[in-house]
């Protein structure tokens, strides 16, 4: 599903060189290594939201750069991302933030899964409510509902557990290895979290 090849992200000052790598479909992957070693970078080249130097990134076999605009679109309903940079709009109501990507990408919400993701995050509670009232715990697992709304077939996250208590990481990594268990979504994360990469399949270490 997604092909890493000899890929370079340079900056001013240094530069960035990652090992190849292939995730397949079904896999569970967490992306390790100490603060600098460009985890998050990796994420961001994997969904374009920078470009990259040198090298390839190919997914569901086409190499990224070769997208064309509006190929790019229907790429990204195929990915679910809960990046650092991912907010819930303060406006809006839980229910309606977890339905926002159906509002930008025209489709059709599956009331089926939408209610299995909201009894599966156990957020039920919360969906009249505004992100301003949530606690942090609820609001990733709001972020999660809504990245997985349209049934992606990888879910890309960047440190998911980051500033959770013990319990919430607990919840959380339940959650991802359900839908990796029983919807069969590729799983992609970006942490320094040991009970988030002991839970995930294979390890991609970075130096």
């Amino acid at each position: 599903m997604i092909e890493i090849k000899n890929l370079v992200k340079n900056y001013d000052n240094t530069s960035i060189k990652y090992s190849d790598y292939k995730i397949e479909k079904g896999d569970f992957v967490s992306i390790i290594g100490p603060s600098g070693s460009g985890k998050s970078t990796l994420i961001d080249l994997i969904v374009n939201f920078i470009t990259y130097s040198s090298g390839n990134i190919y997914i569901f076999d086409k190499e990224i750069s070769q997208y064309r605009r509006k190929e790019k679109n229907i790429l990204m309903k195929r990915l679910g991302i809960m990046s650092s940079n991912s907010l819930l709009l303060s406006d809006l109501t839980v229910i309606e933030n977890i339905k926002l990507p159906q509002l930008i990408h025209k489709n059709q919400i599956e009331e089926s899964h939408m209610s299995y993701l909201i009894n599966k995050l156990n957020i039920e509670n919360l969906l009249l409510k505004y992100p301003m009232s949530l606690s942090t715990g609820q609001r990733q697992r709001v972020l999660l509902a809504r990245a997985m709304i349209l049934k992606p077939d990888i879910l890309i996250a960047d440190e998911p557990t980051s500033n959770l208590d013990s319990e919430n990481t607990n919840n959380l990594i339940k959650c991802l290895v359900n839908l990796n268990h029983e919807l069969k979504t590729t799983i992609i994360v970006a942490t320094h979290d040991k009970v988030v990469s002991n839970a995930s399949k294979r390890i991609f270490q970075l130096r």
